[in-house]
């Protein structure tokens, strides 16, 4: 839960600081999600501003959003759908059985509820883990942000639980979700994949 809080405060500083790129960033993903199709480019290209806003603030801009929006926009689109087909699928067996009981139905429910929390890390993660990996690899970077959720569940669970928080005000406030929304999920999402490396690559040089 530590690791998570401080991660969440490492983002909301990062927004602070680079609040102007991640408001028109977070302008264009919404427009670019209009076509429904374009959504997993425009996550990624989205990632990839959060990504530049904390590695090369100055690179962090409305050109990077959209060279990266058309670089990634047929390889982010199957990746997009396999996530769509599975949270479709995870939280259709949650709502159909949600009413019924028993040890099977018991166990099942807490399989697909612990799915779909490896399903949204998997969201959020993916893109900051690709454009972070020497070799960018979708499915390697799907991989990777699968395992750094099973690896570190409660920062995780933190992550979600502030994220879903900030949902709720945004939804309140209504054009919240249309100025900076989405730009913070970029940022916490940075925030937590360079938080678990620095502390992965800091365990290696430890290591005898």
């Amino acid at each position: 839960m530590i690791d998570g809080l401080r991660v969440s405060w490492r983002a909301l500083g990062n927004l602070r600081w680079n609040g102007y790129a991640y408001v028109w960033a977070n302008l264009a993903f919404v427009v670019l999600c209009l076509p429904v199709v374009t959504i997993p480019a425009a996550w990624s290209a989205l990632c990839r501003v959060g990504y530049l806003a904390y590695t090369d603030p100055s690179e962090a801009d409305l050109s990077a959003f959209w060279q990266t929006f058309k670089q990634q926009i047929w390889r982010a689109l199957p990746w997009g759908l396999g996530c769509a087909l599975f949270g479709y699928v995870n939280f259709s067996n949650v709502i159909a059985y949600s009413r019924q009981d028993g040890l099977l139905v018991t166990g099942l429910m807490t399989v697909w509820i612990l799915a779909g929390v490896v399903w949204l890390g998997v969201l959020l993660f993916t893109w900051p883990i690709y454009y972070e990996m020497a070799e960018p690899s979708v499915w390697g970077a799907t991989r990777n942000a699968a395992i750094m959720v099973l690896r570190n569940p409660l920062m995780t669970l933190t992550l979600l639980a502030v994220l879903a928080l900030l949902a709720v005000i945004s939804t309140a406030l209504i054009a919240a979700w249309l100025v900076l929304t989405f730009g913070v999920f970029a940022a916490f999402a940075n925030a937590a994949v360079l938080d678990r490396l620095t502390a992965y690559y800091a365990q290696r040089r430890a290591a005898p």
